[in-house]
Parts: structure tokens; sequence; C-alpha cells
């Protein structure tokens, strides 16, 4: 195909995405709020038409039969009319989902309060941009909710096209950012500092020479394959904080090494990919972890205001929070763990099978090493000397800060202090009866945790940038720059972030969560297949759209919300470790297509790093993803779900199964010099 081609095959896509996007648009306005007053209306001789339900509240509606013994016969006659239908219409409804008259009520939407997550999901598969699926889901939810919206909301006076388009822009993705209710106190706005900051800081110890000497001290000097790939694989631990970084600095380092002992490229690159995003993403230091509690936080917030289930209260009355909720949600991200055991595996005894095996096979056969794409100069402009202190000081800084600012804010909370006050049946203190490990718990749960990433991450930015200095490894403007381009990188996922919420902003007020849990309650769903369920849809999404951070964005705060109402009728202790996994399973799932999608960033970014050819990482890497997949699937979601063993039963099982399928279906490659063959 020609570029002529391309460009007019692209031009075409738009095209028709716009015009969908236009009519869709125009049906929302029209059509929709007209089929939901026909839900609302079904059954009823006798129902006020939706103006006069946007100005007449149900308050003022119970109370008008009392004030109209001397009105007029025939503003009596209909306003019985309006009142009398109403216990009729209460037993037409389902219990489920309160459903008061009028369109005021989302719920009247029923399923299609879906429609604007379906939107996002079906245009980030069809377009690849999660970006403008994102935008036109958030505005197909506002122009849902105009005819919600009550007769003193200033929105409602505007005509119905201008009020979906403000309510979108400035309620909901304005208001992502700036409205003080998320979190403690402008929660997002702290998790968007952090993140730039944590992108600033790895912007700076990349040019000071930190992270290449880090990842030189791992590596050493290696005489083996073994070695080498078991090195390749602790280089990706180490570089644990941002998978754009792990990326770019073990694929790079690497790389000689792996031809200096004939390991393939391909298989270089796949070492790459598994430590990047899968590390990341379950690490509690790093660019993740504040967009992932921040996803967690917006679905339990939507959760307590429609009532939070007694299972995520403890016994001092608190309720779950976005940063216990990840923490506890890790040993349930089975995908992530047995991805990085699988690397292990493979680079411990050396076997392969599948397209991997073929490519190392041809490296073996080869006198030369295998070039496969010209090595791409990932270097900083001016060469500094690696150390490994000016990388490793700013990350101890950032960890130190955070767990500083967690006890402070832990211990001088008002919950903390109660504990600490309370007083057992002999006078004796509870606080100090406690365990350890029990006291640093209660601290934590009742800490800012957005106001502690926030400041570990200034305080990380700040050493970093004064270690800098103090070395002479480059000048302060060299340093800023490139803090700065550091940051930068970091725009296009604070993108996703911002209209992630939007998004979760608009299913919160169409009620997904209540309308959702009322079906699957009448459809009676096993909660127990919930976490494998959702785990599948995440991993589709993902890897169609080659996002993690726009999966999140778009299933994290549903997932919340309905797994914490769908469970709420087992058992505690059950229903907890049924809402974990689900958690867990979402963000595994979004880290699956990250992992291997072909149209990932960090899959493309590990093909160049590695200086390998992108379809060839492609295809070695997909049978080793699908095999994590399965195991995680199969012994782990299933075994710790649906038959409720512990999350430890699941990975001893799953890393029971890869070892077993390692070596019965991999072998070690040998050289063949029949190249046609290999």
């Amino acid at each position: 195909m020609t570029a002529k081609q391309s460009t007019r095959t692209g031009w075409c896509r738009w095209a028709g995405f716009m015009t969908i996007a236009c009519l869709g648009v125009a049906w929302l306005t029209l059509g929709l709020p007209a089929l939901a007053q026909e839900n609302e209306t079904a059954g009823q001789d006798n129902q006020p038409t939706a103006v006069t339900q946007r100005a007449t509240t149900a308050e003022e509606a119970a109370s008008e039969p009392e004030s109209l013994t001397t009105a007029d016969t025939d503003n009596t006659a209909v306003q019985q009319a309006d009142t009398e239908p109403q216990p009729a219409e209460a037993e037409t409804t389902p219990a489920a989902v309160a459903a008061p008259s009028g369109p005021k009520d989302p719920t009247a939407y029923d399923l299609w309060v879906l429609l604007p997550a379906l939107i996002a999901i079906l245009l980030a598969i069809f377009t690849r941009q999660v970006v403008p699926a994102l935008i036109v889901g958030v505005f197909a939810g506002a122009y849902m909710l105009v005819p919600c919206l009550s007769a003193d909301d200033p929105y409602a006076r505007l005509h119905s096209i201008i009020a979906g388009f403000r309510l979108a822009a400035e309620k909901y993705i304005v208001g992502a950012i700036t409205d003080p209710g998320h979190g403690y106190g402008y929660g997002h706005v702290k998790i968007i500092v952090f993140t730039l900051v944590i992108g600033f800081t790895v912007g700076v110890i990349g040019r000071n020479g930190g992270t290449e000497g880090m990842v030189r001290l791992v590596t050493g000097k290696t005489s083996s394959p073994r070695r080498g790939a078991l090195t390749a694989w602790f280089a990706g631990l180490v570089i644990f904080f941002d998978d754009y970084a792990n990326t770019m600095i073990v694929g790079p380092t690497m790389r000689s090494v792996f031809d200096r002992l004939k390991l393939s490229r391909a298989k270089l690159a796949y070492i790459v990919d598994s430590t990047a995003a899968p590390v990341a993403s379950i690490a509690l230091i790093g660019t993740w972890i504040g967009a992932e509690i921040g996803f967690i936080q917006e679905g339990l917030n939507t959760v307590t205001e429609s009532g939070t289930p007694e299972f995520l209260i403890d016994n001092q009355g608190h309720v779950l929070g976005g940063m216990e909720a990840f923490i506890q949600s890790i040993p349930y991200r089975f995908y992530p763990i047995l991805a990085l055991l699988l690397v292990f595996l493979i680079a411990l005894t050396g076997r392969d099978f599948g397209p991997m095996k073929r490519s190392e096979r041809k490296v073996l056969s080869k006198i030369e090493p295998d070039p496969a794409l010209p090595d791409v100069d990932t270097k900083q402009p001016q060469q500094v000397k690696p150390r490994w202190w000016l990388g490793l000081l700013p990350v101890l800084v950032l960890v130190a800060g955070t767990v500083w600012v967690l006890a402070a804010t832990g211990l001088h909370s008002q919950d903390t202090i109660e504990l600490m006050n309370q007083v057992g049946a002999g006078g004796e203190s509870v606080w100090a009866q406690k365990h350890w490990w029990m006291k640093a718990s209660d601290v934590l749960r009742h800490s800012d945790s957005y106001l502690s990433i926030f400041y570990g991450a200034v305080l990380a930015a700040l050493s970093a940038v004064l270690l800098t200095l103090i070395a002479r490894a480059c000048s302060l403007r060299n340093a800023i720059d490139a803090g700065l381009d550091g940051m930068a990188k970091m725009f296009p996922a604070m993108v996703i972030l911002v209209l992630a919420w939007a998004l979760s902003g608009v299913l919160q007020d169409l009620r997904l969560g209540d309308v959702v849990v009322a079906h699957l309650r009448a459809q009676e769903f096993p909660a127990q297949w919930l976490p494998l369920a959702i785990f599948i849809t995440a991993a589709v999404i993902s890897f169609a759209t080659g996002t993690s951070w726009g999966t999140m964005g778009i299933l994290c705060p549903a997932t919340v919300t309905i797994s914490a109402h769908l469970v709420a009728d087992l058992d505690p202790a059950v229903a907890l470790s049924l809402f974990y996994a689900s958690v867990g399973s979402v963000l595994a799932g979004a880290v699956f297509g990250d992992h291997c999608s072909p149209i990932s960033d960090t899959t493309i970014l590990s093909s160049i790093a590695s200086g390998c050819r992108h379809e060839e990482h492609v295809w070695t890497q997909i049978p080793y993803a699908f095999l994590a997949a399965i195991a995680a699937m199969g012994l782990g979601d299933v075994m710790c779900s649906v038959y409720q063993q512990p999350w430890y039963y699941g990975l001893g099982a799953g890393a029971i199964f890869l070892i077993l399928a390692l070596f019965i279906i991999g072998r070690r490659p040998v050289a063949s010099f029949d190249l046609a063959d290999a």
C-alpha cells in the first residue's frame, strides 16, 4: 500500500468515525430520552410528561394532595392522576433498582446505561486510539444525563445540545481535576502532580548516568547464556519504578551481552517486555501506583455514595481505601506474577518452545551475531560516567519519604488517636496490647496515601537534582531539561487518566453499578466467576487496544462498584476475598495487553531497544504470554475464586503448571547449520 493510499484509508476511517459520532450524539439527544420515557411509563395509562416531572420534585408531588382542597377542579384531577398511580408503579419496578417517576432517575435507561462504556471500548478497538474513544464516551454519557437534570440545575435551562456539551466539558472533564471531593481533598490533582514529578525524577537519573549505573552494577561480568538471561531478568526487576525506563535502559545495555553469549535479540526483547509493565504494575513505588490507586478509589467513592457494604467496613468503622485495596489485591494479580516467574524459569533452564526456539537456533547456527535491526542510539547526547548511587539514592529517598509521610499522617489522624485512647475492660490500653504489624496496619489504613506519594516524589526529585550537581554528572540546565523531558513523556498517560476519571464520573451519575448489579442478581450470576470474567474482558480489551492504562481507566471503577455490590450478600470473609480478586483481575488483565499486544507502546519500545524486528518479537512472545495467562485463569482465578482456596494455592499451582509445561513442551535449542530448517 502506497503512502497516498494509506493516508486515504486513514482519512476514510476518521470520516466514518466522526459520522458515527455525530449520529450517535443526535440519537442520544433526541431518541434515547424518549426511549427512557417509554420504559418509565410502561404499563401506566396516566403518566406526567418529562417537563412536568422535571419541574416538580417527588416531595412536592407527595405534599400536593394535602394543599389542594380549595384548588381548581381541573388542576386537582390532573394532580391526582399524577399521584395515584405511584403505588402501582412501585409494584412493577424491580426491587433491586429503585426507579422514581420521570426521567430524573437514570435507571430508567435500564441497560442503556452501559452505552458510554461500550462506545469507549468499541471505538478504542476500532480506531486503536484510546483518547478519542474516551472523549466520545464521556460526551455520550453527558447527553444521556441531560434529561435527568433537575429544574434548578443551570445546565437544564440550556438547549439539550449545548447542555450536553457543557456538562461533559465543565462538570466531568474539568471537574475530574478540580473537584476537591476526590480522595483526601484534590486527590486527582495530587496523583497528576505525583506522576509528573516521578517522570521528572526518571528523566534526571537517566541523564546523570544513575539508571545505567544500576544496570551495570547488576550486570557485572556474565560468562554463560544462563547467567546472561538471568542478569537481564534481574536488571528488569531493579528498574521497577517505570516501564518505559525499564525498557529503554535494560534493552540497550544487554544487547552486546546477548550478542556475545549468542542469545537472540528476540529473547532479549521478551525478557525486557516481560519485566516492564508486569513489574511496574505491582510495584509499591513508581509511575503506575498513583493511577491504579486513583482508579480503585474512584470506584470505592461510587460504592460509598450508594451505600457501603458491611464487608468493606472494619471493626473500627473504617471504610476500605484505595491504597489498602491496591496492596491487598497484589496476591490476586496472577498474570503479572506468573509472567515474571515464567521468564525466570526460561532463563534458568534454557528451554524454549514455539517461534522463540527457532530464533535461538538461528543465532546458534550463525558464526556472526544476528543484528536483526541497526542498534538505536538511546544514550544521552552528553556522555556521563555511570554511577549506580545516583540512581539508587533518589529511589531510596522516594521510598523513605513516602513511608515517613504515611506514618506521620496515619499517626496524627483522628481515627488513630481514638484507637490509641481506647481502654480495655481491665483499664489497660488496647493499643499497647496489639502486635506491631496490627499497629502498622491501623496507621496505614488511616494515612493519607495521596499526600504521601506526592511528598515522596517531590523529595526524590529534589535529591536527584542535588546529587547530580554534587557529582558534577551534568549541568543544572541539562538535568532540568532531562526532567522536563521525562515529564513530557508522562503527558499522554495523564490525558488518558483524566478522561478515564471523567468517564467514571459519568457512569457513576448514570448509576451503572446499581443497574448492572440488579440484572446480575436477577439472572443469578455466580459471584465466584466474576474475577475470571473480568480478567478475560480486560485482557481482550487491552490486547485489542494496546494500552493498560486505558483499559484500567475504562473498567476499574465500574469493576470495583459492580463487584462490591454483587458480593455484598456473601459471608464477609468470602466477599472480601472475591472483591480483592476482582480488583486484581482487572489490573492483571490490563497488563496482558500492554505485555504482548503488537500495538502496545512498550511492546514496540522493547523491539526497538533490543534491536529486534517487531514482528519477530510479537510472534516469539505471544506463546509465552498466553501460557502465563492460561495458568493465571485456570489455576489462579478458578482455584481461588470459584473453589475459594487461598491465593497462595493459586500461585503455587500456577508455578507447578508452568514448570511442567516448560519441561514437557520446552527444549534446549541446538545449532542447526541447515538454516532453512532452523
